[in-house]
């Protein structure tokens, strides 16, 4: 007699449970914030297929991603690029947690996860995945800390299967200074954007246009308020173009901690007060503030990976204005979905935007609309989805 074939299934994962136990893949961050907002499609398209665990410091965010069914182990990191006694407390960290977990593959992002994580991962015979999203200021100029990183990285990723870069000039950069020995690596497009999430915003034509009549035009710089961001060039850039266009409206989105490298906040809410820009403080509905927007502006200096902001504008139809800079210049073909200018140039940026209000409506609507063309082309989520599937079946 025939046995029933749910009941034969039953008896064969009680007997060799092994066979079809899920893999298990355990990514790191430094912030339970960047895996919310920049990875969260990774984790959900990962555990589908594997069991995903995420070891990050706690935040706000630690619980969000706890309340969408994702365990999260917590540890400590210091935000500082070197703090050598915490450093060894979270390298302990990694330790004790990867090897209570034992992880078949270990996924590093940002700097202390790929060097710190990556390393104590591959020691324990995780098969390693790296992505090195952007370099920040440390790498802008040579110095004695930049020496350092270079020194760590080379030694971190020695351990590893895979590195992602996700542009071209971080990759030819370690593979100059031979920070990368016997590993494999590629280039991403960047972190990906969801193109059904950011999708196209309304299309539409300013009915006065040939009558004389002005309506606003919105401008949005949306990042952290670092100085390398290029958050002062903007203001200055403002005031100009307000001075011609006193119809413009120049937003700022974005976190302001109050720390050091940011733009102190006295000059923030001069900036404010004096009716330049208007701050909009952080959001979870960037959608909707990006569909309000005319036209998007990131002038930054700092050594990006594809900075995510500009994916996302790109990808809402919006017309583009950066800096040919690492990173900034992988979304722009200059005149066709937007400009780039010259890095900590204000007045290149006054220009660009200058030039940007004065475009019919037409030329602008054509603009965004490339822009969205480009980024689904080059930046949807998809193709980093594909990348990381691809790595973890080799």
């Amino acid at each position: 007699m025939s046995l029933h074939p749910i009941f034969s299934l039953t008896v064969i994962l009680k007997k060799s449970p092994s066979r079809f136990k899920l893999k298990k893949i355990v990514l790191s961050s430094n912030t339970s914030w960047s895996i919310f907002n920049f990875r969260l499609e990774l984790i959900k398209y990962l555990s589908k297929t594997y069991h995903i665990e995420i070891i990050a410091p706690q935040d706000q965010y630690t619980i969000k991603l706890r309340n969408m069914g994702f365990v999260v182990h917590e540890i400590n990191m210091a935000s500082s690029s070197i703090a050598p006694l915490k450093d060894l407390d979270t390298i302990f960290g990694y330790f004790m947690l990867l090897n209570k977990l034992k992880p078949d593959y270990y996924l590093g992002f940002t700097a202390k996860p790929n060097i710190y994580g990556g390393f104590v991962a591959g020691c324990l015979g995780c098969k390693v995945i790296n992505n090195i999203a952007g370099l920040g200021r440390t790498f802008s100029s040579p110095s004695f800390l930049q020496n350092l990183m270079q020194l760590l990285y080379r030694f971190g990723l020695s351990k590893s299967n895979h590195v992602f870069f996700q542009n071209k000039d971080d990759l030819t950069l370690f593979k100059r200074n031979r920070l990368l020995k016997n590993v494999n690596c590629s280039v991403l497009p960047g972190s990906g954007v969801n193109i059904e999430r950011f999708h196209c915003k309304k299309i539409t034509v300013n009915p006065h246009e040939n009558k004389n009549v002005n309506i606003q035009f919105t401008f949005l710089f949306s990042a952290r308020l670092l100085i390398e961001k290029g958050i002062r060039e903007y203001i200055s850039a403002a005031v100009k173009l307000k001075a011609i266009y006193p119809w413009c409206l120049f937003q700022v989105l974005g976190k302001h901690d109050g720390t050091a490298s940011e733009l102190p906040k006295e000059e923030l809410d001069a900036a404010c007060n004096e009716g330049v820009i208007e701050y909009l403080g952080t959001t979870d509905d960037v959608v909707s503030v990006l569909h309000r927007t005319d036209c998007f502006v990131l002038p930054s200096f700092y050594r990006e990976g594809v900075p995510r902001s500009l994916l996302e504008a790109g990808s809402c139809g919006l017309p583009l204005i950066t800096t040919d800079s690492v990173g900034c210049r992988e979304t722009v073909v200059n005149g066709i979905n937007g400009f780039l200018v010259e890095p900590r140039n204000s007045e290149a940026l006054f220009e660009a935007m200058k030039n940007m209000v004065e475009m019919s409506s037409d030329e602008r609507n054509s603009m965004g609309l490339a822009s969205r063309d480009y980024i689904v082309a080059n930046f949807s989520e998809s193709l980093v989805l594909e990348k990381y599937s691809h790595i973890l079946m080799e």
